[in-house]
């Protein structure tokens, strides 16, 4: 019986906290779809929708478009 995995779920990117200036890994999913996360290494909030994560957020939408067009359903 096969299970379908949601790679937005399951793969995950780095994101560097401009505070502590360290890299934590989020999925795919929080980093297309929540405006904040919590670096796991300084516990700082990552606010997505500052300018300077713009391309990375943009990026990682347009990674999970292109894996969706190769979705078997």
């Amino acid at each position: 019986m096969a299970r379908h995995v949601d790679t937005r779920d399951v793969f995950k990117h780095p994101v560097r906290c401009f505070r502590c200036d360290e890299a934590s890994y989020f999925t795919l999913r929080a980093i297309a779809e929540d405006e904040n996360l919590k670096c796991s290494v300084c516990g700082a909030c990552i606010n997505l929708s500052d300018d300077g994560y713009m391309s990375l957020v943009s990026s990682v939408r347009d990674m999970i478009r292109s894996i969706s067009s190769f979705a078997v359903y």
